[in-house]
């Protein structure tokens, strides 16, 4: 389907030059790219280290979300022991693709609260406040569940739409119980009028063909790229280094990007140069490690590795991630995604069919629905919402409002655990509890001076005990809405969950079953070199002329909410910084 999509090879665009150099072609790689070359006197290159990747499989919503099969397109990897948790390592991944961690995300359109970006512009963070931001949020979105209005567009490339009514009855369940808890349930994702604390059905970056919609099918289809005579893409490529050298007027400047094929013989290296600037788009993973690879980061570490310091910058890495732990019940075989696709063969077999003919049914939902989501400091002893809560505490353009907690309801087992009779005698239902706004920060360090070798991260996971505390609260109101659900007699058996709800007991249930989210970033952030900024507010790297990162490296905290949206946003930023500066 897409074995001509025109890309070239290393040696293909070896000693080449460009206008802007884009490293990484992944979720906002690929916004940036189109973006740029919509101009046809500038040149753009565009350089992936995974392959095109568009087969049956990678398109449809729910099977291309288990990233955790062998044939996905992602890397995976292990963190490095966390003391927090006792040395635990945990699982990592990233994708490996055009389109990047978009072709294997969970698919959730989310932009979180205005407040989150009013947080920024209070915080010193000029232009990035939440009448800012917003116009680029609609710029890039095509909804076709949402009208056109101030917070929503459907004119733009990337398609996403409301959720299905063909929710699992545990999941409906769980919604019509959050009312018991004084938490609304909104109808409308990404209302910048909602509340602070609600009950949201999950946007999904989904076709009107039913079909996932990745970055690179949005911003990049074969359609647009075939006569964009000014855009070149490389995949299977990968940047060993940035050129980076003193200009004639004496200060550092980034001169182009040194790179080699990916494949087991690709040793040769070549290089390309960039006359007006060069991107990182390589994700909060990979444009850090590029950083240190090329002189830019903490000093002491760079020495470790005998690397040139070229400009000391400590806070080359930092941050990364929320912090997950699944509470996991049994529920009948109907009632989650395993049981449906493994248990059931008839119902396997007929919701195939429903997808292959009409691109309907559960094949093309995403995983998560419906979620909640709110400031935990609101919660009671009784893990509700007081009925005396002001309109000021739930307004969500205010930056002391921004949630930090948030509880989603998965109709499948979000672990790596093997479960015994998983499939044939029951399904699982989690409740992901999920802290978002974590104070504790990992780091991006380099194992090795190749670029080959995936770097130490480090997720840093409870080196802040203060994180306890809204999770703690996450995890008992996940416990209550469960208790809730027995209520209306629905079958709901412990699987994984806490003995009882101690301080004690919660701590050490969280230390063993934390995991990642996945939502990798702030670790080149966009803040004052004093408070460990990378780049300033228009995404410049500090100290070398023509380098910018756009991706979610740059966020100055990690967002509250799933990260593929305010990613493009930041793609789309970028380049209208780079034009505005032209």
């Amino acid at each position: 389907m897409f074995s001509h999509y025109p890309t070239k090879s290393a040696a293909a665009i070896n000693s080449s030059s460009y206008h802007y150099i884009i490293v990484g072609g992944g979720t906002a790689g690929c916004v940036l790219a189109s973006r740029l070359s919509e101009d046809p006197d500038q040149t753009v290159l565009l350089i992936e280290r995974g392959p095109v990747v568009n087969s049956w499989i990678s398109r449809v919503p729910l099977i291309s979300s288990n990233f955790q099969d062998q044939k996905a397109p992602v890397y995976k990897w292990n963190s490095t022991p966390m003391q927090g948790i006792g040395g635990k390592s945990l699982n990592l991944a990233a994708g490996k693709a055009l389109g990047g961690t978009t072709k294997v995300n969970g698919l959730i359109y989310s932009r979180s609260t205005p407040g989150e970006y009013n947080a920024w512009q209070q915080a010193g963070r000029k232009n990035w406040s939440w009448k800012d931001v917003q116009p680029s949020f609609r710029k890039s979105e095509h909804s076709l569940s949402h009208g056109q209005d101030n917070d929503r567009n459907t004119t733009g490339p990337w398609v996403n739409r409301h959720v299905q009514k063909e929710q699992f009855k545990i999941v409906q369940r769980n919604i019509d119980m959050s009312a018991n808890f004084n938490i609304p349930c909104v109808s409308t994702a990404n209302d910048s009028s909602s509340p602070t604390v609600a009950c949201t059905p999950q946007d999904a970056t989904i076709d009107s063909n039913g079909h996932r919609c990745s970055t690179e099918e949005a911003f990049l289809p074969k359609s647009l790229v075939s006569i964009r005579k000014n855009l070149t893409i490389c995949t299977g490529v990968i940047v060993t280094s940035l050129d980076i050298r003193q200009a004639e007027n004496g200060r550092l400047r980034v001169f182009g990007v040194n790179f080699c094929s990916d494949s087991a013989s690709g040793d040769h290296t070549y290089a390309a140069s960039a006359t007006r600037e060069v991107i990182l788009c390589a994700g909060a993973i990979v444009s850090p490690q590029l950083l240190l690879l090329s002189g830019i980061g903490p000093k002491e570490h760079l020495e470790q590795f005998h690397i040139p310091v070229l400009k000391e910058l400590p806070g080359v890495g930092q941050h990364l991630d929320h912090i997950s732990v699944p509470l996991l019940y049994k529920v009948p075989l109907e009632d989650a995604v395993e049981g449906v696709l493994m248990g059931s063969p008839l119902r396997a077999v007929t919701e195939f069919l429903k997808y292959a003919v009409f691109g309907k049914g559960l094949l093309s939902q995403q995983v998560q629905q419906y979620n909640i989501t709110l400031p935990s400091t609101l919660l009671d002893k009784n893990s509700r919402i007081p009925a005396e809560t002001s309109e000021a505490q739930l307004n969500a353009h205010d930056p002391r409002n921004i949630p930090d907690i948030e509880v989603m309801f998965l109709p499948v087992n979000p672990t790596s655990r093997t479960f015994k009779g998983l499939a044939t005698s029951f399904g699982i239902f989690s409740y992901l509890c999920t802290v978002l706004r974590p104070q504790s920060h990992g780091s991006v360090r380099l194992s090795s001076t190749n670029p080959r070798d995936r770097p130490l991260c480090d997720l840093g996971m409870f080196n802040d005990s203060a994180d306890r505390l809204p999770l703690r609260k996450a995890l008992k109101l996940a416990l209550e809405l469960a208790q809730e659900v027995r209520k209306t007699g629905y079958p709901l058996e412990d699987l994984s969950v806490p003995e009882d709800t101690t301080d004690e007991t919660l701590d050490e249930f969280s230390n063993q079953n934390v995991m990642s989210t996945f939502h990798y970033s702030s670790s080149c952030r966009m803040d004052t070199e004093e408070n460990l900024g990378v780049v300033d507010d228009e995404l410049r790297v500090y100290g070398v002329d023509g380098l910018r990162v756009a991706d979610a490296s740059i966020f100055p905290q990690v967002p509250a909410c799933h990260i593929q949206a305010p990613v493009v946003m930041v793609a789309e930023r970028c380049a209208d910084f780079i034009r505005a500066g032209r």
